[in-house]
């Protein structure tokens, strides 16, 4: 009997045993930290909506840029700012890696704010908004008045008269390049005389022709054109045509329009030149979302120069798929 009691205790005893480690390592198991979840690897990118001109070629742009680093991505584009706001928020609720915006105006800072408020890295394409981004990119709008400057003193030998074109209505944009021009000038080339300035309605190149007829009227001679856009410089290059003045030697635009690339190509005694603010600059911060993705830290801001297009480099920039 004694026995038989022994052997049932014991029985009970490891029977408390096995129970107990088996209570500890389920408790064990409940309190291991779990993995932390995937990152994203998604980037969205906003931009407006175009079906031709610059901004059209933003899109086509960050796309093409998108897919060559096999990116997964979201591209959305906006009629008005209220469009790209309610846009914004769809993307913050997708939580991606990124997202890239071109905004449509600085009504579009409240929904650049959540962006980042959602802890997301919003990295700013060419027009600012009102917030502290993670990274600001953009093109230099003052180089491209230097950059002509620099290209018409040397086409002139640093000598001679030349009448500027611009787009009042563009504001800032306008003045930035046009001051960019004239401050380089009154620096560095003394014997180039800015004889007069005119502006266009609109860069349409319609405005430009209209507008430099009035010049060429104006002006029995003219040895060179300083214009704001690539578009406005094609319709100058119409009414140079048009009114058969051989006496302008250099005219330039701004941008880096397709078409007037091709017009730069076949012109082989007046040079024609573009300083670039080219939208494929917004491939550049589709590479930013990219590098925040891999880890690395981008810089704040970054302004991409401008650099000049003629006849002996065009080739380069062109592209036949692009919108602009």
């Amino acid at each position: 009997m004694k026995k038989s009691l022994t052997k049932i205790l014991a029985l009970l005893l490891m029977t408390s045993t096995l129970s107990f480690a088996g209570c500890s390592n389920s408790k064990s198991t409940s309190t291991e930290p779990k993995k932390e979840e995937a990152k994203s690897k998604v980037i969205g990118i906003s931009v407006p909506a175009a079906t031709h001109g610059w901004v059209a070629a933003t899109a086509y742009y960050s796309e093409k840029k998108a897919k060559e680093l096999g990116l997964e991505y979201k591209l959305v584009v906006s009629a008005n700012p209220s469009e790209q706001a309610g846009q914004l928020d769809e993307l913050i609720a997708m939580k991606p890696a990124a997202i890239v915006l071109l905004p449509q105006n600085d009504e579009v800072t409240v929904a650049a704010q959540k962006v980042l408020d959602a802890k997301i890295p919003l990295v700013n394409f060419d027009r600012k908004v009102n917030v502290d981004s993670t990274a600001y990119i953009a093109g230099d709008n003052v180089g491209i008045g230097v950059e002509s400057a620099k290209y018409i003193g040397e086409k002139l030998n640093k000598e001679g008269s030349v009448v500027i074109v611009g787009v009042p209505s563009w504001g800032a944009i306008n003045t930035e390049r046009i001051n960019g021009f004239k401050d380089y000038v009154s620096k560095n080339l003394p014997n180039i005389k800015i004889i007069n300035e005119y502006g266009a309605a609109t860069a349409a190149s319609q405005d430009g022709l209209k507008v430099m007829a009035d010049a060429l009227t104006a002006n029995k001679k003219i040895d060179a054109v300083f214009s704001v856009d690539d578009e406005l410089s094609i319709g100058i290059q119409k009414a140079l045509e048009e009114a058969k003045r051989t006496d302008v030697k250099v005219v330039t635009g701004g941008g880096g329009m397709q078409a007037y690339f091709n017009l730069i190509k076949a012109q082989d005694k007046t040079w024609y030149a573009s300083a670039l603010y080219s939208p494929s600059m917004i491939q550049d911060a589709v590479q930013i979302a990219k590098d925040i993705i891999d880890g690395k830290t981008p810089e704040k801001t970054k302004i991409i120069p401008s650099v000049v297009v003629d006849r002996n480099n065009a080739d380069k920039y062109l592209d036949a798929k692009s919108p602009y």
